[in-house]
Protein backbone atom coordinates (compact mmCIF):
# COMPACT_ATOMS: atom_id res chain seq x y z
CA UNK A 1 0.00 0.00 0.00
CA UNK A 2 1.18 3.82 -0.92
CA UNK A 3 0.40 6.88 0.72
CA UNK A 4 -0.23 9.74 -1.30
CA UNK A 5 1.52 13.01 -1.03
CA UNK A 6 -0.93 15.93 -1.38
CA UNK A 7 -1.15 16.94 -4.92
CA UNK A 8 0.98 18.94 -6.88
CA UNK A 9 3.58 18.38 -4.07
CA UNK A 10 6.94 20.24 -5.56
CA UNK A 11 10.30 17.73 -5.14
CA UNK A 12 13.56 19.04 -5.46
CA UNK A 13 17.54 18.56 -4.13
CA UNK A 14 19.87 21.29 -2.61
CA UNK A 15 23.47 21.96 -2.27
CA UNK A 16 25.46 24.48 -1.08
CA UNK A 17 28.31 25.86 -2.81
CA UNK A 18 31.34 25.75 -0.72
CA UNK A 19 30.45 22.09 -0.25
CA UNK A 20 30.87 20.92 -3.10
CA UNK A 21 32.20 23.61 -5.49
CA UNK A 22 35.71 23.36 -5.51
CA UNK A 23 37.55 25.55 -7.64
CA UNK A 24 38.97 27.67 -4.66
CA UNK A 25 41.99 29.27 -6.97
CA UNK A 26 40.20 29.27 -9.99
CA UNK A 27 39.11 32.64 -12.09
CA UNK A 28 39.65 34.99 -9.43
CA UNK A 29 37.74 33.69 -6.65
CA UNK A 30 38.51 35.46 -3.34
CA UNK A 31 38.67 33.77 0.21
CA UNK A 32 36.47 33.33 2.22
CA UNK A 33 35.74 33.01 6.13
CA UNK A 34 35.70 28.72 5.82
CA UNK A 35 38.93 29.21 3.57
CA UNK A 36 40.67 30.83 6.68
CA UNK A 37 38.41 28.37 9.25
CA UNK A 38 40.04 25.38 7.60
CA UNK A 39 43.22 26.79 7.53
CA UNK A 40 43.07 26.78 11.17
CA UNK A 41 44.86 23.70 12.63
CA UNK A 42 42.24 21.53 14.57
CA UNK A 43 39.20 23.05 13.18
CA UNK A 44 38.02 20.40 10.91
CA UNK A 45 38.62 16.82 10.77
CA UNK A 46 41.78 15.45 8.96
CA UNK A 47 43.03 18.72 7.99
CA UNK A 48 40.10 18.85 5.23
CA UNK A 49 38.96 22.07 3.64
CA UNK A 50 36.68 23.03 0.31
CA UNK A 51 39.29 24.14 -2.17
CA UNK A 52 38.01 21.03 -4.75
CA UNK A 53 35.45 19.66 -2.82
CA UNK A 54 33.32 17.58 -5.60
CA UNK A 55 34.87 19.65 -7.99
CA UNK A 56 31.36 21.15 -9.04
CA UNK A 57 32.77 24.39 -10.31
CA UNK A 58 34.37 22.03 -13.30
CA UNK A 59 31.58 19.65 -13.43
CA UNK A 60 28.28 20.98 -12.68
CA UNK A 61 26.53 19.68 -16.00
CA UNK A 62 27.25 16.08 -14.87
CA UNK A 63 25.73 16.95 -11.46
CA UNK A 64 22.72 18.82 -13.43
CA UNK A 65 22.01 15.52 -15.26
CA UNK A 66 21.64 13.42 -12.03
CA UNK A 67 19.26 15.66 -10.72
CA UNK A 68 17.07 15.44 -13.81
CA UNK A 69 17.47 11.58 -13.58
CA UNK A 70 16.39 11.84 -10.12
CA UNK A 71 13.00 13.15 -11.36
CA UNK A 72 13.38 16.32 -9.16
CA UNK A 73 12.05 19.52 -10.24
CA UNK A 74 13.52 22.31 -8.11
CA UNK A 75 17.08 23.23 -7.48
CA UNK A 76 18.54 25.13 -4.24
CA UNK A 77 21.71 25.96 -4.94
CA UNK A 78 23.89 29.00 -3.64
CA UNK A 79 26.07 32.15 -4.80
CA UNK A 80 29.82 31.96 -3.26
CA UNK A 81 29.69 35.38 -1.99
CA UNK A 82 33.78 35.68 -2.76
CA UNK A 83 33.61 33.89 -6.40
CA UNK A 84 30.98 37.20 -7.59
CA UNK A 85 32.30 39.97 -5.36
CA UNK A 86 35.92 39.08 -4.06
CA UNK A 87 35.91 41.72 -1.52
CA UNK A 88 32.27 41.77 -0.69
CA UNK A 89 32.22 45.12 -2.00
CA UNK A 90 33.09 46.76 -5.06
CA UNK A 91 34.53 45.41 -7.75
CA UNK A 92 32.49 42.47 -9.60
CA UNK A 93 34.13 39.31 -10.87
CA UNK A 94 32.48 38.79 -14.00
CA UNK A 95 34.17 35.21 -14.47
CA UNK A 96 32.14 34.57 -11.10
CA UNK A 97 29.30 35.38 -12.52
CA UNK A 98 29.58 34.23 -15.76
CA UNK A 99 29.92 30.52 -14.05
CA UNK A 100 26.44 31.11 -12.46
CA UNK A 101 25.11 31.88 -15.57
CA UNK A 102 26.23 29.08 -16.97
CA UNK A 103 25.09 26.81 -14.50
CA UNK A 104 21.18 28.83 -14.45
CA UNK A 105 21.25 28.25 -18.04
CA UNK A 106 21.83 24.38 -17.59
CA UNK A 107 19.31 23.99 -15.07
CA UNK A 108 16.59 26.07 -17.24
CA UNK A 109 18.06 23.61 -20.51
CA UNK A 110 17.17 20.41 -17.82
CA UNK A 111 13.61 21.51 -16.81
CA UNK A 112 14.64 22.77 -13.86
CA UNK A 113 13.60 25.41 -11.45
CA UNK A 114 16.43 27.10 -9.71
CA UNK A 115 15.80 28.26 -6.26
CA UNK A 116 18.93 30.37 -5.48
CA UNK A 117 20.44 31.07 -1.99
CA UNK A 118 22.12 34.27 -1.15
CA UNK A 119 24.08 32.97 1.55
CA UNK A 120 24.97 29.85 2.11
CA UNK A 121 27.96 30.56 5.13
CA UNK A 122 31.00 31.47 2.45
CA UNK A 123 31.20 35.57 3.75
CA UNK A 124 34.42 37.15 1.91
CA UNK A 125 36.92 37.16 4.46
CA UNK A 126 37.44 40.79 3.66
CA UNK A 127 34.16 41.31 4.89
CA UNK A 128 35.35 39.48 8.03
CA UNK A 129 38.24 41.72 8.40
CA UNK A 130 35.96 44.61 8.66
CA UNK A 131 33.80 42.77 11.59
CA UNK A 132 31.72 40.36 9.11
CA UNK A 133 28.34 39.77 10.80
CA UNK A 134 28.83 41.87 13.63
CA UNK A 135 29.28 44.75 11.91
CA UNK A 136 25.89 46.73 11.21
CA UNK A 137 27.24 47.63 7.73
CA UNK A 138 26.73 44.58 6.63
CA UNK A 139 22.94 45.31 6.22
CA UNK A 140 24.22 47.28 3.05
CA UNK A 141 27.04 45.53 2.06
CA UNK A 142 24.44 42.21 1.73
CA UNK A 143 21.83 45.02 0.19
CA UNK A 144 24.39 45.39 -2.28
CA UNK A 145 25.62 42.00 -2.85
CA UNK A 146 21.56 41.34 -3.20
CA UNK A 147 21.43 43.59 -6.01
CA UNK A 148 23.78 42.47 -8.29
CA UNK A 149 22.75 38.63 -8.16
CA UNK A 150 18.62 40.09 -8.88
CA UNK A 151 19.99 42.23 -11.77
CA UNK A 152 22.23 39.47 -13.11
CA UNK A 153 19.97 36.41 -12.56
CA UNK A 154 16.55 37.38 -12.14
CA UNK A 155 14.97 37.33 -15.32
CA UNK A 156 15.78 33.25 -15.51
CA UNK A 157 15.86 32.80 -11.04
CA UNK A 158 12.11 32.70 -9.68
CA UNK A 159 12.39 31.43 -6.31
CA UNK A 160 14.67 33.06 -4.11
CA UNK A 161 15.98 31.98 -0.63
CA UNK A 162 17.75 34.99 1.88
CA UNK A 163 19.78 32.93 4.01
CA UNK A 164 20.37 29.11 4.86
CA UNK A 165 20.33 28.61 8.44
CA UNK A 166 20.80 31.87 9.82
CA UNK A 167 20.77 30.45 13.90
CA UNK A 168 23.65 28.21 12.63
CA UNK A 169 25.42 31.42 11.82
CA UNK A 170 24.61 32.92 15.07
CA UNK A 171 25.31 30.48 17.55
CA UNK A 172 27.37 28.35 16.30
CA UNK A 173 29.53 30.34 14.27
CA UNK A 174 29.59 33.19 16.72
CA UNK A 175 28.82 31.71 20.56
CA UNK A 176 30.53 27.95 20.21
CA UNK A 177 33.14 28.46 17.38
CA UNK A 178 32.25 25.52 16.03
CA UNK A 179 31.91 27.01 12.62
CA UNK A 180 33.36 29.92 10.83
CA UNK A 181 34.47 32.54 11.68
CA UNK A 182 35.37 30.82 15.35
CA UNK A 183 34.01 33.22 17.37
CA UNK A 184 33.07 32.51 21.05
CA UNK A 185 31.35 35.62 22.04
CA UNK A 186 27.43 35.12 22.76
CA UNK A 187 27.03 39.44 23.04
CA UNK A 188 28.57 39.44 19.61
CA UNK A 189 25.77 36.22 18.51
CA UNK A 190 22.77 37.90 19.43
CA UNK A 191 24.10 41.35 17.59
CA UNK A 192 24.61 38.71 14.50
CA UNK A 193 21.41 37.24 14.45
CA UNK A 194 19.78 41.14 14.82
CA UNK A 195 21.93 41.61 11.42
CA UNK A 196 20.77 38.75 9.70
CA UNK A 197 17.27 39.17 10.60
CA UNK A 198 17.99 42.94 9.05
CA UNK A 199 19.28 41.64 6.15
CA UNK A 200 17.20 39.35 4.96
CA UNK A 201 14.11 41.87 5.14
CA UNK A 202 16.35 44.19 3.56
CA UNK A 203 17.00 41.50 0.69
CA UNK A 204 13.80 40.92 0.30
CA UNK A 205 13.18 44.55 -0.37
CA UNK A 206 15.78 44.54 -3.42
CA UNK A 207 14.07 41.57 -4.49
CA UNK A 208 10.63 42.66 -4.60
CA UNK A 209 12.04 46.22 -6.02
CA UNK A 210 12.41 44.08 -9.25
CA UNK A 211 10.64 41.61 -9.25
CA UNK A 212 7.20 42.02 -6.76
CA UNK A 213 5.85 38.69 -7.58
CA UNK A 214 9.04 36.41 -7.22
CA UNK A 215 8.63 34.33 -4.24
CA UNK A 216 11.01 35.12 -1.69
CA UNK A 217 11.90 33.32 2.11
CA UNK A 218 14.62 32.22 4.50
CA UNK A 219 15.65 28.46 5.31
CA UNK A 220 15.22 27.99 9.08
CA UNK A 221 16.54 24.78 10.68
CA UNK A 222 13.56 24.28 13.67
CA UNK A 223 14.69 22.51 16.64
CA UNK A 224 11.47 21.14 18.76
CA UNK A 225 13.13 20.84 21.81
CA UNK A 226 12.70 18.06 24.58
CA UNK A 227 13.84 17.33 28.03
CA UNK A 228 15.18 14.06 29.28
CA UNK A 229 12.61 11.62 30.38
CA UNK A 230 13.99 11.71 34.36
CA UNK A 231 14.41 15.35 34.48
CA UNK A 232 10.85 16.66 32.64
CA UNK A 233 9.50 18.89 35.70
CA UNK A 234 12.69 20.58 36.79
CA UNK A 235 13.81 21.35 33.30
CA UNK A 236 10.62 21.86 31.26
CA UNK A 237 11.36 25.51 31.09
CA UNK A 238 14.62 25.31 29.65
CA UNK A 239 12.66 24.10 27.11
CA UNK A 240 10.79 27.00 26.37
CA UNK A 241 13.85 28.97 26.31
CA UNK A 242 15.85 26.87 23.75
CA UNK A 243 13.13 27.07 20.72
CA UNK A 244 12.76 30.94 21.69
CA UNK A 245 16.71 30.91 21.19
CA UNK A 246 16.66 28.79 18.29
CA UNK A 247 13.68 28.90 16.36
CA UNK A 248 12.10 32.03 17.64
CA UNK A 249 15.06 34.82 17.30
CA UNK A 250 14.60 34.54 13.67
CA UNK A 251 10.90 33.80 13.37
CA UNK A 252 9.28 36.00 15.22
CA UNK A 253 10.43 39.38 14.71
CA UNK A 254 9.49 38.64 10.73
CA UNK A 255 6.50 37.26 11.18
CA UNK A 256 4.82 39.24 14.34
CA UNK A 257 7.41 41.96 14.58
CA UNK A 258 8.85 41.42 18.32
CA UNK A 259 11.58 39.42 19.69
CA UNK A 260 10.91 36.62 22.11
CA UNK A 261 9.59 38.13 25.68
CA UNK A 262 12.31 35.18 27.17
CA UNK A 263 15.02 36.56 25.27
CA UNK A 264 13.99 40.04 24.78
CA UNK A 265 16.42 41.66 27.29
CA UNK A 266 19.43 40.14 25.05
CA UNK A 267 18.35 41.00 22.15
CA UNK A 268 16.90 44.74 23.32
CA UNK A 269 21.34 46.37 23.22
CA UNK A 270 20.99 45.85 19.73
CA UNK A 271 18.16 46.82 18.27
CA UNK A 272 17.50 50.43 17.27
CA UNK A 273 14.40 52.73 16.35
CA UNK A 274 13.15 51.42 13.32
CA UNK A 275 14.53 48.13 13.11
CA UNK A 276 11.55 45.82 14.29
CA UNK A 277 9.36 48.02 11.81
CA UNK A 278 11.85 47.15 8.74
CA UNK A 279 12.35 43.30 9.82
CA UNK A 280 8.72 42.29 9.96
CA UNK A 281 8.26 40.99 6.21
CA UNK A 282 5.86 39.13 4.34
CA UNK A 283 7.05 35.33 3.82
CA UNK A 284 6.26 33.90 0.38
CA UNK A 285 7.41 30.62 1.95
CA UNK A 286 9.24 29.23 5.09
CA UNK A 287 12.17 27.19 4.36
CA UNK A 288 12.52 24.23 6.59
CA UNK A 289 15.40 21.96 7.50
CA UNK A 290 15.03 19.34 10.33
CA UNK A 291 17.46 16.15 11.36
CA UNK A 292 17.42 15.61 14.34
CA UNK A 293 15.26 16.05 18.04
CA UNK A 294 17.33 18.57 20.53
CA UNK A 295 17.31 17.67 24.27
CA UNK A 296 18.54 20.36 26.56
CA UNK A 297 19.49 19.90 30.63
CA UNK A 298 20.34 22.55 33.07
CA UNK A 299 23.95 24.07 33.16
CA UNK A 300 25.70 26.23 35.33
CA UNK A 301 28.59 28.99 34.56
CA UNK A 302 26.89 29.03 30.54
CA UNK A 303 25.90 32.23 28.24
CA UNK A 304 22.22 30.00 28.40
CA UNK A 305 21.34 27.84 31.49
CA UNK A 306 21.20 24.58 29.56
CA UNK A 307 23.04 22.63 27.31
CA UNK A 308 22.52 19.80 24.69
CA UNK A 309 21.90 16.74 26.35
CA UNK A 310 22.40 13.11 24.59
CA UNK A 311 19.32 11.70 23.67
CA UNK A 312 17.63 8.64 25.21
CA UNK A 313 19.02 5.42 24.30
CA UNK A 314 16.52 3.94 22.81
CA UNK A 315 16.28 6.21 19.26
CA UNK A 316 18.66 4.58 16.46
CA UNK A 317 21.16 7.07 15.26
CA UNK A 318 23.00 8.73 11.85
CA UNK A 319 26.67 8.72 11.60
CA UNK A 320 26.32 12.29 12.76
CA UNK A 321 24.79 10.89 16.64
CA UNK A 322 21.76 12.56 15.80
CA UNK A 323 18.58 11.03 17.06
CA UNK A 324 16.40 9.76 14.31
CA UNK A 325 12.74 10.70 15.05
CA UNK A 326 10.56 11.40 12.63
CA UNK A 327 8.08 12.31 15.67
CA UNK A 328 10.24 15.17 16.24
CA UNK A 329 10.19 16.34 12.68
CA UNK A 330 6.20 16.14 12.49
CA UNK A 331 6.01 18.61 15.35
CA UNK A 332 7.92 20.94 14.18
CA UNK A 333 5.81 21.22 11.32
CA UNK A 334 3.03 21.75 13.63
CA UNK A 335 4.54 24.83 14.62
CA UNK A 336 5.00 26.61 11.74
CA UNK A 337 0.98 25.39 11.34
CA UNK A 338 0.02 26.52 15.33
CA UNK A 339 2.28 29.24 15.55
CA UNK A 340 3.36 31.34 12.11
CA UNK A 341 -0.02 31.00 10.45
CA UNK A 342 0.72 27.92 8.41
CA UNK A 343 2.94 29.56 5.72
CA UNK A 344 3.58 28.18 2.23
CA UNK A 345 6.10 25.59 3.54
CA UNK A 346 9.41 24.03 1.32
CA UNK A 347 11.22 21.14 2.91
CA UNK A 348 14.81 22.18 1.88
CA UNK A 349 17.24 19.37 4.02
CA UNK A 350 16.65 16.63 5.34
CA UNK A 351 18.54 13.49 5.63
CA UNK A 352 21.22 11.54 7.44
CA UNK A 353 24.72 10.68 7.36
CA UNK A 354 25.64 6.93 6.89
CA UNK A 355 28.30 4.28 6.44
CA UNK A 356 28.43 4.16 2.54
CA UNK A 357 30.58 1.06 1.88
CA UNK A 358 30.28 0.09 -2.09
CA UNK A 359 29.72 -3.72 -2.77
CA UNK A 360 31.45 -5.40 -5.14
CA UNK A 361 29.88 -4.44 -7.83
CA UNK A 362 30.47 -0.89 -6.96
CA UNK A 363 27.30 -0.01 -5.71
CA UNK A 364 26.19 1.29 -2.29
CA UNK A 365 23.03 -0.25 -0.87
CA UNK A 366 22.30 2.44 1.67
CA UNK A 367 19.19 0.66 3.62
CA UNK A 368 19.68 2.61 6.59
CA UNK A 369 19.38 6.19 4.55
CA UNK A 370 16.30 4.55 3.27
CA UNK A 371 14.52 3.61 6.36
CA UNK A 372 15.51 7.28 7.56
CA UNK A 373 13.70 8.74 4.23
CA UNK A 374 10.89 6.37 5.09
CA UNK A 375 10.49 7.67 8.01
CA UNK A 376 10.54 11.08 7.83
CA UNK A 377 8.34 11.40 5.02
CA UNK A 378 5.90 9.25 6.54
CA UNK A 379 6.08 12.31 9.27
CA UNK A 380 5.05 14.89 6.32
CA UNK A 381 2.05 12.67 5.32
CA UNK A 382 0.88 12.88 8.72
CA UNK A 383 1.27 16.71 8.94
CA UNK A 384 -0.39 17.48 5.74
CA UNK A 385 -3.23 15.78 6.84
CA UNK A 386 -3.61 17.38 9.83
CA UNK A 387 -3.58 20.84 7.85
CA UNK A 388 0.31 21.52 7.90
CA UNK A 389 1.19 23.54 4.10
CA UNK A 390 3.93 22.02 3.73
CA UNK A 391 4.33 22.09 0.07
CA UNK A 392 7.38 20.76 -1.16
CA UNK A 393 10.12 18.49 -0.14
CA UNK A 394 14.01 19.15 -1.14
CA UNK A 395 16.66 15.95 0.70
CA UNK A 396 20.03 16.55 1.48
CA UNK A 397 21.68 16.26 -0.34
CA UNK A 398 22.32 15.30 -3.82
CA UNK A 399 26.13 14.03 -3.58
CA UNK A 400 28.79 13.62 -0.78
CA UNK A 401 30.29 16.80 0.13
CA UNK A 402 32.47 18.45 2.42
CA UNK A 403 30.14 18.60 5.61
CA UNK A 404 32.26 21.46 7.28
CA UNK A 405 34.03 20.52 10.71
CA UNK A 406 33.29 17.41 10.14
CA UNK A 407 35.23 17.20 6.70
CA UNK A 408 34.73 14.35 4.27
CA UNK A 409 34.03 11.86 7.12
CA UNK A 410 30.47 12.01 6.70
CA UNK A 411 28.32 11.07 3.60
CA UNK A 412 24.90 12.03 3.15
CA UNK A 413 24.45 12.16 -0.94
CA UNK A 414 21.65 10.47 -2.69
CA UNK A 415 25.12 9.94 -4.88
CA UNK A 416 28.53 8.68 -3.83
CA UNK A 417 31.44 10.78 -4.62
CA UNK A 418 34.80 8.77 -4.92
CA UNK A 419 36.88 12.75 -3.75
CA UNK A 420 40.07 10.82 -5.22
CA UNK A 421 38.59 10.17 -8.94
CA UNK A 422 35.41 12.50 -8.42
CA UNK A 423 32.98 9.71 -9.98
CA UNK A 424 29.86 9.96 -9.25
CA UNK A 425 27.76 6.88 -8.03
CA UNK A 426 23.91 6.88 -7.64
CA UNK A 427 23.23 4.91 -4.58
CA UNK A 428 20.17 2.60 -3.92
CA UNK A 429 18.56 5.84 -1.84
CA UNK A 430 18.74 8.27 -5.23
CA UNK A 431 16.72 4.98 -6.61
CA UNK A 432 13.92 5.12 -4.28
CA UNK A 433 13.96 8.66 -3.97
CA UNK A 434 13.17 8.04 -7.75
CA UNK A 435 10.11 6.21 -7.73
CA UNK A 436 8.92 8.62 -4.64
CA UNK A 437 8.96 11.50 -6.79
CA UNK A 438 7.87 9.45 -9.49
CA UNK A 439 4.86 8.19 -8.05
CA UNK A 440 4.31 11.31 -5.68
CA UNK A 441 3.66 8.89 -3.08
CA UNK A 442 5.01 7.38 -0.16
CA UNK A 443 5.63 3.52 -0.83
Amino acid sequence: MTKPFPDDFRWGVSTSSYQIEGGAADDGRGPSIWDTYCATPGRVANGDDGSIACDHYHRWAEDLDLIKGLGAKHYRFSIMWPRVMPDGTGKINETGIAFYDRLIDGMLERGLDPWLCLYHWDLPQALQDRGGWTNRDIVDWFSDYTQLLVTRFGDRVKSWVTFNEPNVIAWVGHEEGRHAPGITDPRAAMRVAHHLNMCHARATRVIKQHYPDAPVGFVLPMHKGYTLPHRREQDAHLVDLFEAKWNGVFLDPVYHGRYPDLILDRMEPHIQNGDLEAIKTKVDFQGLNQYFPSYVEAADGRAWPFKHAKPPKYFRRTEMGWAIDGDCFYRTMKILQDNYGNPPTFVTENGGAFIDIPGNDGLIDDQDRIAYYTEYLGAIIRATGEGANVQGYMPWSLLDNFEWAYGYEKRFGLVHVDYTTQKRTPKASYDFMRRVIESNALP
